[in-house]
């Protein structure tokens, strides 16, 4: 819904009921990485930079795979890049994607 041009304008009502399904799963308990990332992205979508902020260090002390944070790092990527076509600033998101693409890095070769 992000990625037309125009962006489909119920996408701002479906940020607020995916977020708040979310976080009552996170408030049952065992919230694992993909509840991070999923609040990540939707504060991404709602232009939240503080919420965003906060997501990011959440989903990355989570981490149990280096495709996790390559997917997310990739789905956030697709939002900037809508938004830049729309001549919209996004500088503080590809910071975002930034720290999950090193996330997702392999390690350097021990030796």
């Amino acid at each position: 819904m992000e990625l037309k041009n125009p962006p489909d304008p119920r996408r701002a009502a479906l940020v607020h009921v995916v977020r708040y399904a979310v976080e009552r799963r996170i408030a049952a308990g065992q919230p694992d990485y993909w509840d991070h990332a999923t609040l990540l992205e939707l504060a991404v979508l709602a232009k939240d930079e503080a919420a965003a902020a906060a997501s990011l260090g959440d989903a990355l002390a989570n981490v149990r795979e280096r495709w996790e944070p390559e997917t997310t790092a990739r789905n956030l990527r697709l939002i900037r890049e809508a938004r830049e076509r729309r001549n919209e600033r996004v500088a503080w998101a590809a910071e975002i994607e930034d720290a999950l693409a090193r996330r997702a890095a392999p390690p350097p070769p021990a030796g």
